[in-house]
């Protein structure tokens, strides 16, 4: 096998899903139920650097918390990070141990998609360090295999659709429209920054436990292509409110799955209907949706932003904001 002495440094966004990706057509090979799409979020970035070490026996993986202090990785953290790594070390023929080390610059398992931003990051960087030559639907399929299937939408830049026909060679990420194409913020209300009690992964080994989850399904691909026209028309109204009923329709699916998942707190419930009562009222044009976890992301245009975010931030359940434009796609930085 070859030797290397190695390192990279990437950078990739998280990303809010306008059309949720919720259960698992395959768990091996995290193929989903559904396509989905996807923006890249500019606000919310994790940073991962791999470097190969020749003399070491063992890999380590250190994460760096809140306050800037590092810990090593255990249990299943450490276990999902080295088995992406084995993965892409198997590719490229190297045997190597390696050093991660990763950093958030926002919360993470709190439902806003902290594992998609990781599992992309590592990926962009390991590659990098095995010296793989990838192009960016193959690292797109790569990233998927990571068991965060969201993460592959990180790959590529601004607005991603992942495909899906049910095979590895088809369940990839590409982009729709670029970071320019829109002036689309998202505005994450943050309303904890606790861990979520159920992992996503949990929640997508259940969703067909639902008797709504064929109703689901059934109403997907009007709802892609509603947002996939707004897009690409920029049309707000469009996008928002298919956007807002898919994540309704994600989120039933947990509660009435089984076992059942609430993954709202009250102060989701208040941000959820005071946006929809801005719109009603003051026709400002505001949208929500919600991955799995209590904190909502509000969508709308850049010039109705600075009025969405003061509002946001009046209302007592919310306890800071996180301003997103389009984000680029997962980076080498180093």
């Amino acid at each position: 096998m070859k030797q290397l002495s190695h390192a990279a440094t990437a950078v990739a966004c998280a990303n809010i899903a306008f059309i949720k990706y919720w259960g698992q057509h395959d768990s091996q090979l995290t193929l989903p139920t559904n396509g989905s799409i996807s923006m890249n979020l500019d606000g919310c970035l994790t940073e991962t650097t791999v470097q190969c070490l020749p003399e070491a026996v063992e890999d380590s993986v250190w994460l760096a918390l809140s306050g800037g202090e590092e810990v090593q990785a255990k249990g299943r953290q450490f276990e999902r990070v080295i088995q992406q790594i084995e993965r892409l070390r198997q590719l490229a023929g190297v045997a190597e141990r390696v050093e991660v080390r990763s950093r958030n610059n926002f919360p993470s398992d709190a439902g806003i998609a902290s594992s998609a931003a990781a599992f992309a990051a590592l990926t962009r960087a390991a590659t990098s360090a095995f010296r793989l030559e990838l192009d960016e639907a193959e690292l797109s399929r790569l990233t998927r295999l990571s068991g965060s299937g969201s993460a592959c939408r990180s790959i590529p830049a601004g607005f991603v659709e992942w495909y899906n026909d049910g095979t590895h060679a088809g369940s990839y990420a590409a982009q729709i429209a670029p970071p320019e194409h829109w002036n689309l913020v998202d505005i994450v209300a943050v309303i904890s920054t606790e861990a979520k009690h159920v992992a996503s992964t949990s929640g997508h080994s259940v969703a067909t436990t639902s008797p709504y989850f064929p109703v689901r399904l059934e109403g997907i691909e009007q709802r892609l292509a509603d947002v996939r026209q707004g897009i690409l028309e920029r049309d707000i109204e469009r996008l928002g409110r298919a956007s807002e009923a898919d994540a309704m329709s994600m989120h039933v699916i947990a509660m009435t799955a089984q076992p059942s998942t609430m993954y709202w707190l009250p102060g989701t419930l208040a941000v959820m209907q005071a946006v929809q009562r801005w719109r009603a009222q003051d026709n400002l044009q505001s949208y929500w949706t919600i991955d799995a976890g209590p904190n909502v992301h509000v969508i709308c245009e850049a010039k109705d932003a600075p009025e969405v975010e003061a509002r946001l931030c009046e209302l007592d359940a919310v306890q800071w904001t996180i301003v997103n434009g389009a984000g680029p796609e997962a980076r080498l930085v180093g």
